[in-house]
């Protein structure tokens, strides 16, 4: 019996040590589960959304959405079906997954609705554009900027300046105007010098909190020339107020270690109540 045990501890270690050794050089690494996953089924989800079941299509939208970047092969089976149009329930599931694709060819399917009747569909056809891009989403979130809807103008807003669509900064300054949310930050963004000055004469005709947003944004923008940085930065202390403060406090803890060192001192300086210094040559 004694024996018989000794054997069986004997194994049991052995197995353990095995266990615990390395894997051998050029043996392959586990996948990832996302490695793993099979391939779309692209011909049944084509059935499944062509099959008129509410309940059917949701449910391939949501595997499509599911599958994010990696589900390009389903973009098309996507776009048809926006083409096609259905029920709330299934265009809600479809601009989830047309978002999560990320692809450009579904923003012309996409675009129509951001001008919907019902303001679940405009909104969420907003959001997808944002996500799908290209110049169709961009001229689209253009449009829907003058939206009956202030959620579809703030996505608009804000969307234009994710996509970087710098020909759209004439129609943020419009939106901005009427004080639409994400105006301002998409503007500091995307402007040109010259439209950057002229963002910055707003201050104390548009409420503060309108153009907030943009202000770090601007002041961190590393193709700015320097001159009209120090000219901003010297604008909002001469504000003296908490909030103008906070700004500055705010831009001058984003700055990276390496950042512009003229920055960095005109902020030091600001934050002081001393005037900032432009040389009239200065870049």
């Amino acid at each position: 019996m004694l024996r018989n045990t000794t054997w069986f501890v004997l194994a049991l270690l052995v197995s353990a040590r095995a266990g615990a050794e390395p894997p051998k050089a050029g043996a392959s690494a586990p996948k990832s589960p996302a490695s793993q996953r099979s391939p779309l089924d692209v011909p049944r989800l084509a059935r499944a959304l062509e099959s008129g079941d509410e309940a059917e299509m949701v449910a391939a939208l949501e595997e499509i959405e599911a599958r994010g970047r990696d589900g390009g092969p389903a973009a098309p089976l996507v776009n048809a079906l926006l083409l096609r149009g259905g029920s709330v329930r299934v265009m809600l599931a479809a601009f989830k997954a047309a978002a999560a694709l990320g692809k450009e060819s579904s923003s012309e399917a996409v675009a129509p609705y951001v001008l919907h009747r019902r303001p679940e569909i405009r909104q969420a056809a907003a959001e997808a554009l944002v996500a799908t891009g290209g110049p169709a989403a961009a001229a689209a979130l253009r449009r829907a900027l003058t939206s009956v809807d202030p959620k579809v103008r703030a996505t608009a807003a804000r969307g234009l300046g994710e996509l970087g669509a710098k020909d759209a900064v004439s129609d943020l300054f419009v939106a901005l105007g009427k004080e639409v949310p994400g105006a301002a930050s998409s503007i500091a963004s995307l402007c040109a010098p010259a439209e950057c000055d002229r963002l910055m004469e707003y201050v104390g005709k548009l409420k503060f909190e309108t153009l907030e947003p943009g202000f770090v944004p601007l002041l961190l923008r590393k193709e700015l020339p320097s001159r009209n940085k120090l000219l901003y930065i010297d604008r909002l202390r001469r504000l003296a107020t908490k909030r103008s403060n906070s700004v500055l406090q705010t831009a001058l803890a984003s700055l990276p270690p390496d950042g512009e060192p003229k920055l960095r001192a005109a902020l030091q300086t600001a934050l002081q109540g001393r005037p900032v210094k432009v040389e009239e040559d200065q870049p």
